[in-house]
């Protein structure tokens, strides 16, 4: 189905399926400049390539109720090749709501190359990117090159061949606006769980069973902010997982783009690292420090992963470094040396259960109440 028509700013044009009846399109093409729509209630199934695609230049489009499955990716947001302009121009103001997308060759959402701005994704479920045919580098749930004031919310993105949620990763310049990525379960991704290379605000997120790195802030210059936020049970499956840290902050990665050093002002509190990277794999593992953070705040975090590494502070290189233990963090000496760790914990915060049948809510009496995403 070709889409060549706009609606307008207050009248939008409006397509949607009858509530009580599955309406089912081969696929949904958006013709450049087609702006102003609102599609509700339909399933795209069958298609080869894109399930959905805004061709470019499309603004204020509004999806919900949408299930789309099985192509090579369920959503385009524009076209062109990777790092290069778009052929039709950006997008802004796409919305998803309330959709489920299964089972593509590629990604579920591919913002290659954008930009794409002012992106919403509420209450949307994301699975088997990657897992069915050709497995793919480039089999994110969400995957968006470049863009600002993003929001993933309330999602569900679980089981995908490669990333969970990867944004920003061609906006090199880094300090990027308004990404937001909040309250989302990003379960059991083969490759890293969640990725904001030029920053933002990462809240609320519980982030388990990833085969790689669970949590990835910063190649990029940038600020970022990590709120009550737990990052458990990672790098533990046996067939696709391996070891890494429980999450890189700063991380440099010249080959990307990025400097050799990312300069990052960071806030972090009220998150949970525990039980990071399984015996299937190695001893386990704490988080990662890049010489070019700069702490505006650290606080009331728990960490329970690596008992000698807790937190590993590189000095001139990826190797070279300091390493926090639990008992620097409980006794003090992580305060002394940072200016930072007040309400620190070195405790097992007592999840319901953990590997393989995880549960991150606490128990009662948990130690770590108040902290992490439940």
């Amino acid at each position: 189905m070709h889409l060549s028509a706009s609606g307008e700013r207050n009248k939008p044009i409006t397509i949607a399926g009858a509530p009580e009846k599955q309406v089912t399109l081969r696929s949904l093409i958006l013709e450049p400049g087609v702006s102003h729509l609102r599609l509700q209630n339909l399933t795209v199934k069958g298609y080869r390539n894109w399930g959905i695609e805004l061709s470019g230049n499309n603004h204020y489009i509004y999806f919900s109720g949408l299930k789309i499955q099985g192509g090579e990716v369920g959503v385009r947001l524009t076209v062109g090749d990777s790092g290069e302009a778009p052929e039709h121009g950006p997008v802004s103001h796409i919305t998803l709501e309330d959709c489920l997308i299964q089972n593509t060759v590629y990604a579920g959402v591919d913002g290659t190359p954008g930009p794409c701005n002012h992106l919403t994704f509420r209450k949307v479920e994301v699975s088997g990117a990657g897992l069915q045919g050709e497995a793919s580098y480039a089999a994110d749930g969400i995957s968006i090159e470049r863009g600002h004031h993003i929001t993933v919310e309330d999602c569900y993105i679980h089981d995908n061949g490669g990333d969970g949620i990867d944004l920003n990763s061609r906006d090199r310049t880094g300090r990027v606006p308004g990404v937001v990525v909040r309250g989302n379960r990003v379960v059991r991704n083969h490759l890293n769980g969640v990725k904001v290379w030029a920053g933002g605000k990462v809240e609320g997120n519980a982030i388990w069973g990833q085969g790689d790195n669970p949590l990835v802030v910063g190649v990029f210059n940038c600020q970022a902010e990590i709120v009550h936020n737990t990052v458990a049970y990672n790098m533990w499956a046996r067939d696709f997982g391996d070891r890494n840290y429980a999450a890189t902050l700063g991380y440099p990665e010249p080959e990307s783009g990025g400097p050799a050093r990312p300069q990052v002002e960071l806030i972090m509190h009220h998150n949970i690292f525990a039980f990071n990277t399984g015996p299937a794999h190695g001893e386990p593992t704490g988080i990662y420090v890049g010489p070019g953070v700069r702490w505006q705040a650290e606080h009331d975090n728990v960490f329970f992963s690596r008992a000698e590494a807790e937190i590993f502070l590189a000095q001139r290189g990826r190797e070279n470094g300091r390493e926090i233990s639990r008992r620097d963090i409980s006794q003090g000496t992580w305060t002394r040396l940072s200016g930072q760790g007040e309400g620190d914990l070195t405790v097992n915060p007592r999840f319901v259960s953990g590997w393989p049948q995880v549960d991150l809510h606490l128990k009662p009496g948990s130690p770590a109440a108040g902290r992490g995403a439940y």
